[in-house]
């Protein structure tokens, strides 16, 4: 019998070998997943970041644009003739011919 408890002792020690290292794997895999998952977050928070600043610039550029339109509207147009002279040229005025 004493075959049979070497090699039951043989197996027994093959186990715990065999746990040891699966122990030793998962806690590789719980690092490996704890850092995928920061790096994730890193990712996500830059990707916020570069929203937030596409989204400032679409609203600096509508403010450009209306605060243009609002310059363009407050200049002054000509209203009388010498005005419209003045502007354009008394040339192009006297250019037209009666039809």
């Amino acid at each position: 019998m004493p075959v049979q408890a070497e090699r039951l002792a043989s197996l027994e020690q093959r186990l715990t070998d065999h746990e040891a290292r699966c122990e030793e794997r998962l806690g590789e895999i719980k690092a490996s997943a704890a850092n995928t998952l920061i790096a994730v977050e890193g990712l996500k928070n830059r990707f916020l970041t570069m929203a937030v600043a596409l989204a400032a610039w679409a609203l600096a550029q509508a403010w450009a644009g209306s605060q243009a339109r609002l310059a363009h509207l407050e200049t002054a147009r000509p209203t009388t003739v010498h005005d419209i002279a003045a502007c354009c040229g008394a040339s192009e005025l006297g250019a037209r011919s009666p039809t």
